[in-house]
């Protein structure tokens, strides 16, 4: 066990494989948007409807596609992400494609329905977080998260975690990916505390590590979920395989 971290004043996490996991190739999408065919796309069963499988096609080639090039490629600005929805259901031929209100709400449900089936929260995630509060530390989360700032605010409010912080800041809401210095140094000026001062937990190297590393914040790096093959470039201030193991490591 590393030392104790001293003077530290806020701890920053991760959403995605630090706070939640979730399989997002698994079976249960397939019956996601079966549901969401049912109840939105195609209602009444109607033959002239693009069928369900023509629209998965279009939806891996136009969003997927996109969103796995930004991971990738450590695309630093974000994507649009409804201008590629859009796009997905025009190519699939869904006469839908140009109301806008009906592809937010094919967006929400999908989350919805993935957040509720699909998404689990880290078995420490709860506690720690508020025993972090209770010890009087300023709380923050910058997440990767390529949506609508809407429905993203609605899925990490569904899954019990949004109450516990201070500050939060999503990719898609600010136009910049981790590790753009953009995301990480607006955080600390929303915080207002010195970048020493703060404490980085998450999963990926490049991202959650290195990235606030360089602005001077401590970083740990959490593998309860996944865990990166070493780097010999990028050095964690810590590594831990259960969330609540944050707790020891704060004087």
């Amino acid at each position: 066990m590393p030392e104790k971290f001293e003077n530290i004043q806020a701890v920053i996490f991760d959403l995605g494989d630090t706070l939640i996991q979730g399989n997002f190739t698994a079976g249960a999408i397939d019956d996601i948007w079966e549901e969401i065919y049912r109840q939105l796309i195609n209602p009444a069963q109607e033959s002239t409807v693009p069928e369900l499988a023509r629209l998965r096609e279009a939806w891996k080639e136009h969003v997927q596609s996109a969103m796995a090039r930004t991971w990738r490629e450590k695309t630093e600005q974000e994507v649009d992400f409804f201008p590629l929805v859009q796009q997905a259901f025009r190519s699939a031929g869904i006469a839908q494609a140009e109301d806008p209100e009906f592809l937010r709400q094919v967006i929400s449900l999908e989350h919805r329905l993935i957040y509720e089936r699909v998404v689990s929260v880290a078995p420490e995630a709860i506690a720690t977080l508020r025993e972090l509060h209770r010890r009087g530390y300023l709380l923050g989360l910058v997440s990767n998260f390529c949506n609508l700032p809407e429905v993203a605010y609605a899925n990490i409010r569904q899954v019990g975690l949004l109450e516990f912080f201070d500050h939060t800041i999503l990719s898609c809401e600010i136009g910049w990916r981790k590790p753009a210095l953009l995301i990480y140094q607006e955080m600390i000026n929303r915080l207002g505390v010195p970048a020493e001062a703060i404490l980085f937990v998450g999963d990926r190297l490049i991202e959650d590590v290195q990235g606030p590393q360089k602005l001077g914040m401590r970083a740990v790096q959490a593998v309860h979920f996944r865990h990166e093959e070493p780097n010999p470039q990028i050095h964690p201030d810590a590594v831990i395989d259960r969330l609540d193991r944050v707790l020891s490591l704060l004087s």
